[in-house]
């Protein structure tokens, strides 16, 4: 029985209701055959995995940069970088203002920290194998200093919440962003950077166009988020329930991402595999949990790894 895009959808239309989705991303590669909507199920996820190996170490799952927070609002910046953290990232390094310090070093001790000043000096940042800005980061003349400096390092990074915003403002930064970087904007964030929007099916078109301009992902979040590749495909992602309808969500859901890109993985391989066990580690708490923090997810997503690859 065929399976129709409409049924991913909030709202839908008619051009929404005639779009079959293949179930699975193995007939990425049949493009006369294929439909640019894809199901992404759990062969793909196995497919696309790597095991811990043996006589690997911290160096082997590369070094991430989270570059979030004020402060009023640390809390996103610690919740971005428990995602990295529990994603699996060798070594995460979180830039915030200087008194976030303590409550870093309480909360997240395995976390290391690097001073704002730092971010000027971009030979200090070659060394990141990912960089994710955004969250609580505000929009302040600073925070638009620091996405200046990252679109000059000419590096892919993760960008979300205040960072898209900012871009939304300055065509200039978002164009030159380096290609094979990531967005990760919800429904109010995709209209702000790309304009208003009535339907799903408008949204979903105008993020397969600009995927390809920008040569970049697009993860646009929903009940069934869409990760919207560098060719203009769309990956469905099906797990993830209304449990997880607290604030927090998005933030963990950045570190995750940005711990799969660290270790190696590619910008669409990353997102996909962000997305899906963000989702499916919110689908193990709900079986016991009525709703579910956005800490509880972050702590429960190695859990659920080590179970789907067993």
């Amino acid at each position: 029985m065929a399976v129709f895009l409409s049924a991913f959808l909030p709202d839908s239309d008619a051009s929404s209701k005639l779009q079959v989705v293949d179930e699975g991303l193995e007939k990425a590669g049949t493009e006369n055959e294929s439909s640019p909507y894809k199901l992404i199920e759990s062969a793909d996820i196995k497919a696309i995995i790597e095991p811990r190996k043996p006589f690997s170490h911290k160096g082997t799952y590369g070094h991430a940069l989270i570059v979030a927070g004020a402060l009023k609002t640390m809390g996103a910046a610690l919740l971005t970088a428990s995602g990295c953290l529990y994603g699996g990232a060798g070594l995460t390094t979180v830039s915030i203002p200087e008194s976030g310090l303590m409550a870093l070093n309480t909360a997240l001790p395995e976390v290391m920290y690097l001073e704002r000043s730092h971010l000027i000096k971009i030979k200090s940042l070659k060394k990141y194998n990912a960089i994710a800005i955004g969250p609580g980061l505000g929009k302040l003349f600073e925070a638009v200093c620091m996405m200046e400096e990252l679109v000059v390092l000419n590096v892919p990074v993760v960008v979300d919440a205040d960072a898209l915003n900012i871009l939304s403002k300055r065509d200039d930064l978002l164009l030159h962003l380096a290609k094979n970087s990531i967005f990760t904007p919800h429904l109010k964030e995709f209209d702000c950077l790309f304009g208003e929007h009535k339907s799903w099916w408008d949204r979903l078109q105008t993020g397969r166009r600009m995927a390809k301009k920008l040569g970049s992902v697009i993860v646009l979040k929903n009940q069934y988020t869409f990760i919207l590749d560098q060719q203009g495909d769309v990956m469905i992602n099906p797990t993830g329930n209304p449990a997880m309808s607290q604030g927090g969500m998005g933030d963990v859901l950045t570190g995750l991402i940005t711990a799969y890109v660290a270790q190696g993985y590619s910008a669409k391989a990353a997102a996909i595999l962000g997305c899906y066990f963000h989702g499916r580690a919110g689908d193990e708490l709900a079986l016991s949990h009525h709703n579910i923090t956005a800490s509880q997810l972050a702590a429960q997503i190695p859990v659920t790894v080590k179970s789907f690859l067993k």
